[in-house]
This record gives structure tokens, C-alpha cells and sequence, in this order.
């Protein structure tokens, strides 16, 4: 009888002794489970840091550190679907405003940021923003044929972004681009690809700015004839030209009015004269220049005008010219000779 209590004593501690390992083991469990979750809102926490600096680097320029901060991050949680977000809308932003420091070629940026756009459009659905990935990897094409590579074609990318999506700003604007790139006479067949860009109604600013800058490229009458209208109508849009920008486009004025010629009367009428009058001020009124720059423009402004029939304008801006002009210049003579023939009509 009492080895029966002993036995059945015995088991009940056996039983307890069960019960308090499962309870530790159990707590054991719950600490390690609110460790876990503990550590992963705080990583979570950290990353939400990382990409909001990331975002502030971005929205400054400096691609560079906003890329290494988000290397960081991709450490801290390499499957966040909020980094692998971030990194994508790096990529676009540094790709449209690529600038190389020294000794620098444009695949040590394009290296780093294809594999990005790759695997975004290889997890991505069809559409318009698949669309402008895609359009990115054709400008990488394009840039790194700038380093030399021939064996890419940007067409191909922009071809399929363009069948996603027909009116991609992105792919039509870069697509018109190097159509100019490959040859300045091929304007009219950019001009197609530029409009189906502004029809999209999105990024119309990027859209003109490459508009532009491909113009800009090519140094020639007919592109000259263009880039006039398109300035004409980015004034009419409340666009905003850059310095830079502004700078190359008072270089077309110096080589189509120094001397004048029939292409003169051509370059003027690009536009309604009036028109560009507006134009000319929009661009370079508020732009501070030296005595000798501020003559020219003067004379410049002067011939615009008495094409507008702004003749009282037109004939103080001469009169202004001349007062830093050589009359024995070329502009001088203009200049000179713009005073006499409005003089006789005052």
C-alpha cells in the first residue's frame, strides 16, 4: 500500500516536473518570439530611416549617396519590396540627370543601375510604368555607347516600351533623342516621337528638356528653325529653360544674325515676330551678361522687333547696341544701318 502512494506520488511529480518544462519552454518560445519582433520593427524602423534619406539625397542630387544609404538598407532587409521601390525611383532619377565627375564614364553609373530596372521589369506587370523602366534601359544603351560599346541599340528597348505603352514620355522623348543623335536631317521623323511624348500628358518639362538638348546638338540652320519653336512653345507652357540652356540658344542668335542673311529673315519667322520678341524676353531678360553680350543681345532684340513692327522698340535697342558696338563690326553695321532706315520713318 504505502509502494503504491509512493509510485503514484512519484508520477504526480513526473507530471509537474512536465508542466513547469513545458511553461519554461514556453517562455522560452514567447521571449524568443518577441525578441524576434522586437529586432524586426526596429530593422523596420532603421530601414524606414535609410529610404527616407535616401529619398532626401535623391531629391538634392547626390545620387551617389542616396545609392549607398539604400545599399544599407538592402542589408537590413533585402526582400523589402519599400527598398526595392526606392532603388527603382533612384535609378530613373539618376539615369535622366546623369553628370560624371572626373575620369568617371557613364558605365561605372550604368553598371549599377541596369541590374536594378532588369529586375524590376522582370517582376513587374505591363503597363506604363513597365513602360518607362523600360524606356531607362534604352537610355542606358544609349549612354553607354557614349563610352564606346557599338553593340547595344536603344531602339529595341524603346520600341517595346512604346508598345506597352504608345505615348510613353519616357520612350518617345529618348527615342526622338537618338534619331537626332544618329543624324541631325532626320528632324521632322524626331519631331513625331517629341509629340507623341507631350500628347502623354506626363513629364512634360523632361520631355522638352530632351527636345532641347537634342536640338541643341545638332549646330545646324534647320535645328535652329526648331529649337526657336520649341522655346516658343515652352514659354507658352510656363516651362522654365536652364542656364545652360539659355546659353547655347543666344549662340544660335550670334550665328544666325552674324551676318545676316536669307536664312536671317527665316530664323526670325520661325515663329509669329511677335511671338518671338516674347520669346527673346523670356529668355534672356532676366539673365545678367557682360557690356559686350548685353550689346549683342540688344541688336538682336532690335531686328526682332522691326520684324514685329515695334519700330520705336526696335530703334532704341539699335541706338543701345551701338553703344558698346564697333561700327566697323558686322553686328556694328547692322546696327548702324537698322538706325538710319528707322530713322527716315520717325
Amino acid at each position: 500500500m504505502t509502494k503504491q502512494r509512493g509510485n503514484g506520488r512519484l508520477t504526480r511529480l513526473i507530471k509537474w516536473v512536465g508542466y513547469l518544462t513545458a511553461i519554461f519552454s514556453l517562455c522560452g518560445t514567447l521571449a524568443a518570439v518577441a525578441k524576434y519582433l522586437y529586432e524586426r520593427t526596429e530593422r523596420r524602423k532603421d530601414v524606414a530611416t535609410l529610404v527616407a534619406t535616401a529619398a532626401e539625397e535623391q531629391k538634392a542630387s547626390d545620387y551617389i549617396a542616396s545609392w549607398q544609404t539604400l545599399e544599407r538598407a538592402v542589408q537590413l532587409e533585402p526582400n523589402s519590396a519599400r527598398v526595392r521601390a526606392a532603388q527603382e525611383g533612384l535609378a530613373l532619377a539618376w539615369l535622366e540627370d546623369v553628370h560624371l565627375q572626373e575620369s568617371q564614364k557613364f558605365s561605372d553609373v550604368t553598371e549599377k543601375l541596369e541590374p536594378i530596372l532588369e529586375r524590376a521589369v522582370a517582376s513587374g506587370k505591363p503597363g506604363s510604368r513597365e513602360a518607362d523602366l523600360r524606356a531607362h534601359i534604352g537610355w542606358i544603351y544609349f549612354l553607354e555607347s557614349r563610352d564606346g560599346r557599338l553593340d547595344l541599340d536603344p531602339i529595341g528597348p524603346y520600341r517595346e516600351a512604346a508598345k506597352e505603352d504608345p505615348d510613353n514620355p519616357y520612350a518617345q522623348a529618348m527615342w526622338g533623342h537618338w534619331i537626332l543623335w544618329q543624324n541631325c536631317e532626320k528632324i521632322q521623323e524626331a519631331k513625331g516621337h517629341f509629340a507623341a511624348a507631350l500628347a502623354s500628358q506626363r513629364e512634360r518639362d523632361y520631355v522638352r528638356r530632351l527636345e532641347m538638348l537634342a536640338l541643341l546638338n545638332c549646330h545646324n540652320h534647320q535645328a535652329n528653325l526648331e529649337v526657336i519653336r520649341v522655346a516658343n512653345a515652352m514659354r507658352e507652357e510656363r516651362g522654365t529653360p536652364d542656364d545652360g540652356t539659355r546659353e547655347h540658344i543666344l549662340g544660335i542668335y550670334y550665328f544666325e544674325f552674324t551676318p545676316k542673311t536669307a536664312e536671317t529673315s527665316e530664323f526670325i519667322n520661325a515663329v509669329p515676330p511677335a511671338e518671338h520678341v516674347a520669346t527673346f524676353r523670356w529668355l534672356f531678360d532676366s539673365v545678367s551678361s557682360d557690356a559686350n553680350s548685353s550689346s549683342s543681345q540688344a541688336y538682336y532684340l532690335a531686328e526682332l522687333e522691326e520684324a514685329a513692327g515695334q519700330p520705336d522698340s526696335a530703334i532704341i535697342n539699335y541706338r543701345l547696341a551701338l553703344r558698346r558696338l564697333s561700327r566697323d563690326s558686322t553686328q556694328g553695321q547692322a546696327a548702324y544701318a537698322g538706325v538710319k532706315r528707322l530713322s527716315r520713318l520717325q
